[in-house]
């Protein structure tokens, strides 16, 4: 699936989240957003201002079930090169928590796109947050998200904010130019 280019690419591949007055499109929303769970061996945790929950999948749009889901796979593969050859699933899932590689603050939300006009990416599910504590919003840049995890997005056609006017080290989304 090819990348969308600008607000118009990505509601011609990816639909309108929004009614003619602004607020969300409930059969939109019914019929496109879903609980993407990873891929096998993967715990996913959401961020809450009581620390981690287990959670089984983040909520973004079907269409990206298989890119979402390869990137965890190529994640994992790393991971398991990291934690060494004869890791077990439960070293691997201790490594990527170790590192919170499996810590997300969101996908789908339906909300207006900060410190800009219009629609966030969130709204149309095609944008994840990880490890927002440590990954903020925020100009000078602050990471702790490696460089390799970015790629790994990247090669399966997502792209990130630490580019942004304010970079978003958190961000990655399946779009560029919005």
């Amino acid at each position: 699936m090819k990348t969308p280019h600008d607000y118009s690419e990505i509601t011609a591949m990816f639909g309108n989240p929004a009614n003619g007055d602004g607020t969300v499109n409930a059969i939109w929303e019914e019929k496109n957003i879903r609980k993407i769970a990873p891929p096998a061996g993967w715990q996913l945790f959401y961020k809450t201002d009581n620390g981690p929950v287990k959670v089984s999948g983040i909520r973004m749009h079907r269409l990206l079930k298989g890119s979402f889901q390869t990137a965890l796979r190529d994640i994992w593969a790393y991971a398991r090169e990291q934690a060494g050859a004869s890791a077990a699933e439960e070293d691997i899932r201790a490594w990527l928590n170790e590192n919170r590689l499996d810590l997300h603050g969101g996908g789908y939300n339906f909300r207006p796109k900060r410190g800009g006009s219009g629609l966030s990416l969130h709204s149309y599910g095609i944008a994840i947050d990880w490890d927002p504590v440590h990954n903020p919003r925020k100009n000078p840049m602050e990471k702790t998200l490696p460089d390799w995890w970015y790629d790994i997005w990247q090669n399966n056609g997502w792209h990130d904010g630490r580019r942004f006017s304010t970079p978003d080290s958190m961000h990655v989304q399946f779009a560029t130019g919005a």
